[in-house]
């Protein structure tokens, strides 16, 4: 039984530790992670606002007939 225990016991330190150090890394990730995600935001909001002009674009040559036929 002792050797079960110690065996154990080594597994749960080590769990413990790994544990320990990815709770040490999570802020590091986080904030590693906000500029990307800021950039991401940036980029979304310049592509929906070439997609607004060109769906208008295709909107007012429809509307004057001058449309390709699609």
């Amino acid at each position: 039984m002792g050797e079960f225990m110690g065996g154990f016991g080594i597994v749960v330190v080590l769990f413990l530790f790994v544990l320990a150090l990815l709770w040490f890394l999570l802020p590091f990730a986080i904030f590693g992670t906000k500029d990307k995600l800021a950039e991401l935001i940036a980029e979304s909001k310049k592509t929906n606002a070439a997609l607004e002009r060109i769906a208008s674009e295709l909107s007012a040559a429809r509307s004057n007939g001058t449309g390709s036929g699609l």
